[in-house]
C-alpha cells in the first residue's frame, strides 16, 4: 500500500484545519505580535521622503549613468575592434605586432571621435547634433 503524501496533522481533529483552544490562542498571540511589528515598521517609514520627490533625483541619476555607460562603451568598443582587427591581420600575415599597433591607434582614434560625437549629441540634442550654439565665422557676412 502506498504512503500518503499529506503531512501529518498537528493538533486535534482529522487534519482538516481543526485546532485546539491552546493552539488557537498561540496563533492569535503570534498574529497580534506580527500586527504590532507591522504597525511599528509603517510608522518608522512614514518619516521617509515621499516617493515622488525622490523619483526625479533617481531619474536624473539614471540618465547620467546611462550617458556615462554609452560614452565608455563608445571608447572601449573602438579600441577592442581595432585591436581585434590588428591581431587578425597580423596572425594571417605573420607580421606581429605591426598591424596590431596600427589598428590599435586607429581604433583608439575612432573611439575618441565617437565619444566626441556622443557628447555633442547629448549637449545639443539627438535630433540634430550639428546644430550647436551659433559661433560667428570669419566668412559670415555682417
Amino acid at each position: 500500500m502506498a504512503a500518503s503524501n499529506t503531512p501529518p496533522a498537528s493538533g486535534s481533529g482529522d487534519g482538516h484545519g481543526d485546532m485546539t483552544p491552546e493552539e488557537r490562542e498561540a496563533f492569535k498571540k503570534r498574529a497580534d505580535e506580527l500586527g504590532k511589528r507591522l504597525e511599528a515598521a509603517k510608522n518608522q517609514g512614514s518619516s521617509a521622503p515621499k516617493p515622488g520627490a525622490v523619483a526625479s533625483d533617481t531619474a536624473a541619476n539614471n540618465d547620467a549613468l546611462g550617458k556615462a555607460m554609452r560614452i565608455s562603451t563608445e571608447l572601449i568598443g573602438g579600441v577592442v575592434v581595432g585591436c581585434g582587427l590588428g591581431w587578425l591581420i597580423d596572425r594571417a600575415l605573420g607580421t606581429w605586432p605591426a598591424f596590431f599597433i596600427v589598428c590599435f591607434l586607429l581604433g583608439s582614434a575612432a573611439g575618441m571621435i565617437n565619444v566626441v560625437r556622443a557628447g555633442t549629441a547629448m549637449k545639443t540634442g539627438a535630433s540634430n547634433p550639428k546644430a550647436g550654439p551659433s559661433v560667428r565665422d570669419d566668412d559670415d557676412e555682417t
